[in-house]
């Protein structure tokens, strides 16, 4: 046996040691690869949700449809300039 075959042969050995031991780990590796991606899109959502709710609510002024007040002496009057005050916003 000449040294190049013994080399072949030896490299060969090799391979197929790498080969079983990668071939028993992968099915671990892949639940681990694809465990992370979900938690990766589920934090992507939540952060997507998150950035929407909190810029619709930037956007939309803050109205008040509800008026209460303590004051007994309250007038008609000035109830209703206070509703034609907020129709008019």
């Amino acid at each position: 046996m000449t040294e190049n075959e013994f080399d072949v042969l030896w490299q060969r050995a090799e391979a197929e040691g790498y080969s079983h031991r990668l071939a028993a780990e992968y099915p671990a590796w892949r639940q681990k690869q694809r465990r992370t991606l979900s938690i990766v899109a589920a934090l992507l959502i939540v952060a997507t949700v998150a950035v929407t709710l909190f810029t619709t609510q930037l956007r939309q002024p803050q109205n008040y449809e509800k008026v209460y007040c303590n004051r007994v002496g309250t007038t008609d009057a000035q109830w209703a300039d206070l509703a034609a005050e907020m129709l008019m916003e």
